[in-house]
């Protein structure tokens, strides 16, 4: 494969991982088709199996792409070292990250309020390290207010509102009359969650 074929293969399998994020969270992994996907993307659901082997390997497929990130993320921030400052960094870029896959947040939702057949591999596979990760950063910061038996529910706490904004953007639109996705939305979300974290952790809103 050349390589104009190589980069035309891998942008055909974002465009199928784009319309299959977004199916995904609309339908759940049970309510959605091959057959679904391949028509989003403009494609036969036969063209679509030469990039994935089917609809439960284009699920984990986008798993890989939407929450390894999140993980890597949580990791360097721990290896570098955060502490207040780049508290606020990393709720930046969790943010940022989120803003480039607004439908994973909704996905995870449908998958837990369905009880999907996913859902004890999503939590396990995924969501378990991630939380573990975090936790693993709060271990090292010195400025919390949080005992170490806390931790894990802080970080439910923090993935609810994070994931939330994103999830309940239908409805949060409505509310507010704008739109929740748009850069100028998730920017405001994210000040507003780092002074949240600046008050969880000093309790001082200015620190």
């Amino acid at each position: 494969m050349n390589a104009v074929e190589s980069n035309s293969t891998a942008a055909t399998r974002e465009r199928i991982l784009d319309a299959a994020e977004a199916l995904f969270a609309e339908h759940g992994l049970a309510g959605t088709a091959v057959r679904d996907i391949a028509r989003d993307v403009g494609l036969t659901a036969a063209s679509l199996y030469n990039h994935f082997d089917g609809k439960q390997d284009l699920y984990e497929a986008v798993l890989e792409r939407g929450v390894r990130p999140l993980i890597e993320i949580m990791q360097q921030a721990e290896a570098e070292g955060s502490e207040e400052r780049d508290r606020g960094e990393l709720i930046e870029r969790v943010m940022q990250h989120l803003g480039t896959r607004p439908h994973l947040p909704r996905l995870i939702h449908h998958e837990v309020i369905s009880g999907g057949s996913y859902l004890a591999k999503l939590g396990r596979t995924w969501l378990r390290p991630l939380i573990a990760t975090g936790v693993a950063e709060m271990k090292r910061q010195s400025d919390t207010n949080w005992s170490e038996d806390e931790f894990p529910y802080v970080l439910g706490a923090w993935m609810n509102l994070v994931f939330g904004h994103f999830a309940m953007a239908p409805m949060l639109g409505i509310v507010f009359d704008n739109d929740p996705l748009a850069p100028e939305s998730i920017e405001r979300q994210t000040r507003f969650l780092q002074k949240l974290a600046r008050l969880m952790a000093t309790g001082d809103s200015e620190a």
